[in-house]
């Protein structure tokens, strides 16, 4: 049997038809894939700021190099990267040299990693030959690591230069780690700071890796930041000139007074009118003349027309001003 409606029901079936009529349709929502493995990446700056906190590195390597070695180098920086310590370790070739750097007082251990392809010419050259490779791949002897100890010492020497402005570190040589040993210098999902060097030699070439642990490598990067490593806009000649003439308005205070002297309380609760009291200074002696409290100079009092004048005898040295102020 059919259902008929009366007014009110179709009046509700009306309404409810319009407010669903009007309601608007519920926003799409957009998903988008996310790299857990790009978190914590270096940014662009802090990329720029760490190239040119090694640009005169590289360089300086070749140079320092190239005179021990008496052959010429040519060093470039290729790569500034923050990676996991296991993906670091999957570009390894299998055979390689690897060793630890100690960076004190912090304690913490770094490493340094050379391609036998450069390791092998280094150590002809430092045995008197050519500075050949070998034509059969193999591992470096215990002689060839100490042999390489030498170079390895001046990399430390030239990047602990380089980094004297940032972080007062002392870089130490370690030792030298095989397989077991290089898997475990750290965990492998903590991330470094690997920086990354092409070495060009005669007939040579071959990259070395200087990679930090992240504690070191975050205490880099916020001093890199606080001391403004980026370049800077430098003043133009005529902000210069505009800021030099505006110093030379300005108003500081000149003084010309005997040094302190110590008195007793004595001699200050005696006073009287008409009493003269003795300053225990001579009249010959220097006085001195200071610039906002800041003795510069030192001159003696004398007529300058109907007022009094101060005649400039010889500057004060920094030390002697201090030791007088401290006095």
């Amino acid at each position: 049997m059919e259902k008929i409606l009366n007014q009110d029901e179709i009046d509700r079936l009306f309404r409810a038809a319009q407010g669903s009529a009007s309601k608007p349709a519920a926003a799409k929502k957009h998903v988008q894939d996310c790299d857990f493995r790009q978190a914590g990446q270096l940014t662009k700056d802090q990329v720029r700021q760490v190239t040119l906190l090694h640009e005169a590195f590289a360089p300086n390597l070749a140079n320092s190099l190239g005179a021990y070695l008496r052959v010429a180098f040519q060093t470039s920086l290729v790569a500034v990267e923050q990676l996991a310590y296991g993906e670091f370790l999957g570009r390894l070739p299998e055979q390689t040299y690897f060793a630890m750097l100690m960076l004190l007082p912090l304690g913490e251990a770094a490493a340094i990693q050379i391609d036998l392809s450069l390791a092998f010419p280094m150590i002809d050259l430092l045995l008197g030959g050519p500075g050949q490779g070998i034509p059969e791949p193999r591992d470096l002897t215990e002689i060839e690591e100490e042999i390489l100890e030498s170079v390895v010492l001046i990399v430390y020497r030239e990047l602990q230069s380089t980094w004297q402005i940032v972080l007062p570190l002392e870089f130490k040589v370690g030792e030298r780690l095989k397989q077991g040993p290089i898997l475990s210098l750290m965990p492998a999902s903590e991330r470094i700071l690997n920086l990354s060097f092409e070495i060009r030699m005669t007939d040579a070439r071959g990259n070395l890796n200087l990679i930090f642990p992240a504690v070191v490598s975050n205490m880099l990067l916020r001093k890199l930041a606080l001391q403004g490593m980026a370049q800077r806009r430098r003043p133009s000649v005529d902000d210069a000139a505009r800021l030099r003439e505006r110093l030379l308005d300005s108003k500081l205070t000149l003084e010309l007074a005997l040094p302190h002297v110590q008195l007793s309380i004595r001699d200050i609760v005696d006073l009287k009118p008409g009493n003269v009291l003795p300053l225990r200074q001579s009249v010959h002696d220097s006085m001195s003349v200071s610039v906002n409290d800041r003795p510069i100079f030192t001159g003696i009092p004398v007529g300058c027309g109907t007022r009094r004048g101060g005649l400039i005898q010889e500057k004060v040295t920094l030390l002697n001003s201090e030791e007088k102020q401290n006095r």
